[in-house]
C-alpha cells in the first residue's frame, strides 16, 4: 500500500507559510481533512489572509508526492508517516501527533526500538554543572547497558550528554530536533548527530531545509515525551524548557522522575519542584527501572535490528527484483506481513518501488 499524500504534503505547506499547521488540522476535523479542504474552507482552518489563501492552495495544486519522495531518498532522509508502519503506536496517542517523521540514521530501526522500549527521555539544563553531565552521561549510560533507548533534544548540556552517554554504552538514542534534520542544531553537535545516525536516529516533524525558531522547540518536546515510557530530569531552572517535556509526560500519563538539587541553588528550582508535585525522585539507573517496570529490561544494550521477516524480504529483493507475490512464495511469508515489511524498507531507504510493483534493494541493503 502506497503512503498517503497528506502527511508529506502538509510537512511541505508547512514550510512554505512558516507556521504550526496543527491547530488547522484539529478544526477540520484532522490532518487528511485539512489537506483535501476546499480552497474556501482551507483559508477559514488556516484563520489566513487572501494571500496566505492563495500560496497554500498553489503549494497543494503543486504538490508532487512521487518527486517528494524521490527528493527525500535522494538526501538519505526517510519519512514516516502518521498511521503507516513505522510510526511509534505510542506517539500517535498524544495530542497534536506529529502528520510524519522525518529521520536519518536508522529510522524505522530506531524507531520500533523506541516503540518496544523501554525508552527513557533524558533531558535538562542547556547550562549544567560538570556533575549534572557526569550524571546524565552515566545515567543514560547505566540504562543503555540495561536495555533503555535514551531520547533527548540534542541541545547542549544534559541533552548532549545523555546522548554520548548512551552511545558510549553502546546503546540506541535517538535526538528530535526543532529543525529540520538536513540544518542539525546546534551547529556544534553536527559530529554528535553522525554518531546517532550509526546507532540510533536524528528526526524532526519538520521538512527539509525549515531552520530552528524558539516556537519549534516545545513543539518538538512533545515529542521527545511522546516517545518515552519516562522522563528524566536532571538539573533544570524554574523556567527551564525540559519543565515542558515534564508537562507533556505528565499530561499523557507517562512517569516523571526529577534528580533532586541542593535547596535554593537555580538549577536545583525545577527539579525539586517536580518533586514536590509528585515526580519520583531519581538518583540512579535503578531509580528509573523500579519506576517503569517493563519486560525489556535486561543486561546489555539494545540493537536497531531488523526482524527476521525484513531481512527474508530484504535478502530476496536484493537478489533479484520483484513483485510482492514473488516475494511471498520465495520468503513463505504471509502477504500482510510481506507488504509491511516492504513499506518499511522502503521507508527505511534499502528498497525502492520500481513502475509496476516491483521492488529491489539499494543504497546501504544489508541484511544486519
Amino acid at each position: 500500500m502506497a503512503p498517503p499524500e497528506w502527511p508529506l504534503g502538509l510537512a511541505c505547506m508547512a514550510h512554505a507559510l512558516g507556521r504550526d499547521l496543527q491547530r488547522a488540522a484539529r478544526a477540520a476535523g484532522g490532518p487528511e481533512a485539512l489537506w483535501q479542504a476546499p480552497p474556501a474552507m482551507l483559508a477559514r482552518y488556516l484563520r489566513a489572509t487572501a494571500d496566505v489563501e492563495r500560496k497554500a492552495t498553489s503549494i497543494r495544486a503543486g504538490f508532487v508526492h512521487n518527486e517528494a519522495r524521490d527528493a527525500l531518498e535522494r538526501a538519505g532522509i526517510a519519512h514516516v508517516a502518521l498511521g503507516c508502519p513505522g510510526y511509534p503506536d505510542r506517539l500517535a496517542r498524544i495530542f497534536d501527533p506529529p502528520f510524519g517523521l522525518f529521520g536519518t540514521g536508522q529510522t524505522v530501526a530506531a524507531l520500533l526500538a523506541a516503540e518496544r522500549g523501554p525508552t527513557v527521555a533524558i533531558v535538562g539544563s542547556r547550562r549544567p554543572s560538570a556533575a549534572g553531565r557526569r550524571l546524565a552521561h552515566r545515567l543514560a549510560g547505566e540504562l543503555a547497558q540495561r536495555g533503555a533507548v535514551i531520547v533527548s533534544g540534542l541541545a547542549h548540556g544534559v541533552d548532549a550528554s545523555a546522548h554520548e552517554g548512551a552511545l558510549d554504552a553502546g546503546g540506541v538514542s535517538i535526538a528530535v530536533l526543532g529543525s529540520s534534520v538536513d540544518l542539525v542544531h546546534p551547529r556544534r553537535h553536527v559530529a554528535l548527530a553522525l554518531r546517532l545516525e550509526e546507532r540510533g536516529a536524528v528526526i524532526s516533524e519538520y521538512w527539509p531545509g525549515t531552520a530552528p525558531a524558539p516556537w519549534r522547540f516545545p513543539a518538538r518536546n512533545r515529542i521527545v515525551a511522546g516517545l518515552a515510557d519516562a522522563v528524566v530530569v536532571l538539573e533544570a531552572a524554574a523556567r527551564s524548557g525540559a519543565l515542558i517535556t515534564a508537562d507533556f509526560a505528565m499530561e499523557h500519563g507517562t512517569s516523571v522522575l526529577a534528580v533532586p538539587g541542593w535547596p535554593g541553588a537555580e538549577l536545583s528550582c525545577g527539579c525539586n519542584a517536580l518533586i514536590r508535585a509528585g515526580a519520583a525522585l531519581c538518583e540512579t539507573a535503578d531509580d528509573v527501572v523500579n519506576e517503569i517496570p517493563h519486560t525489556g529490561w535486561g543486561h546489555g544494550p539494545r540493537a536497531v535490528t531488523r526482524d527476521d521477516t525484513a531481512n527474508a524480504v530484504l535478502k530476496v529483493v536484493a537478489r533479484q527484483p520483484c513483485g510482492v507475490d514473488r516475494v511471498v512464495a520465495l520468503t513463505g511469508q504471509p502477504h500482510s506481513r510481506v507488504a509491511a515489511a516492504l513499506v518499511a524498507l522502503e521507508i527505511e531507504g534499502v528498497v525502492a518501488r520500481e513502475p509496476g510493483g516491483v521492488f529491489r534493494a539499494v543504497g546501504r541493503g544489508g541484511t544486519g
